[in-house]
């Protein structure tokens, strides 16, 4: 009876554990959703930075790094 207790603590143990976890998956989740729906119009009134013509530029190297 003692070790099917400890079994039983264990794992539930491991569930809290898991639980937690999904819990700050969830939570940082909706933090990016808020924080992407708060920043929308502010960054939507800003300038872009770069055109498409400057993400075509490809850098090249004449000598790879060794």
């Amino acid at each position: 009876m003692k070790s099917d207790i400890q079994f039983i603590k264990e794992e539930l143990s491991e569930i809290k554990h898991i639980l937690q976890e999904l819990i700050l998956h969830h939570e940082a989740g909706g933090m990016m959703k808020l924080s992407n729906l708060s920043l929308h119009q502010f960054l939507q009134d800003e300038p872009d930075i770069y055109t498409l013509d400057d993400a075509k530029i490809v850098y090249r190297c004449e000598k790879p790094y060794q």
